[in-house]
């Protein structure tokens, strides 16, 4: 079967036309233009101009160090093992240029698709913090719940709140997930523009003690 074509030069593999955002209300025009560069996900998901704003707001809090309760690394962890393990090689790309901008380890990111068992039989470059997050993401991916077990362990190195938002944050990220896969969202072209590192400093900001 021949590839489809279509009426959009950025648009190759999605299965559902993106949004104009010359034609989208205002206030969702406003939030698709949150950069000065396009995001095809902004875009896909403005087709839900009820949700759009919520659902942006939940990720839109994670980039906040004044407003997430757990540490910046600890969520970019999260999100590149669920994306990873899920196979959401945008949700990778996207996500990447935050680690690399605050440090995480090379060997981490390298080791971010290593086996359950391996995190279980410690090996890796993983803390026991690393390892407990790890554990918490490959169960829920697995089976949609953890281990009491599991969440014993956890809350001996994170506070109810660190863990009630590691579990948000499994389910928004599952969630985006689901619909680049899902509908075949196009990467961006460039998926790092040129102004991008500056635009990861003004809106990821570094945690802060609450």
């Amino acid at each position: 079967m021949a590839p489809k074509t279509y009426d959009d030069p950025f648009r190759h593999t999605c299965l559902v036309p993106y949004v104009d955002v010359d034609t989208a209300p205002p206030n969702i025009a406003k939030m698709i233009k949150v950069h000065d560069f396009r995001r095809n996900i902004f875009l896909t998901l403005a087709h839900s101009p009820g949700l759009f704003p919520t659902f942006m707001g939940t990720i839109g809090g994670c980039f906040r160090g004044e407003v997430r309760t757990i540490p910046l690394l600890d969520w970019q962890l999260i999100v590149l093992r669920v994306a990873t393990k899920v196979g959401a090689k945008y949700m990778y790309d996207v996500n990447l240029p935050v680690c690399e901008l605050y440090n995480m380890e090379q060997a981490k990111i390298d080791s971010i698709g290593a086996s359950p068992e391996s995190v279980l039989a410690g090996e890796g470059p993983w803390t026991e913090r690393d390892r407990l997050l790890l554990r918490i993401v490959d169960e829920q991916l697995a089976t949609f719940t953890n281990k009491e077990e599991t969440i014993e362990e956890a809350l001996t190195v994170l506070s109810n709140a660190e863990l009630v938002e590691t579990l948000i944050i499994i389910g928004t990220y599952c969630t985006l997930a689901r619909i680049i896969r899902g509908l075949r969202v196009d990467d961006d072209q460039p998926i790092r523009p040129p102004q991008l590192m500056d635009a990861l400093r003004a809106s990821v900001t570094p945690d802060q003690k609450h």
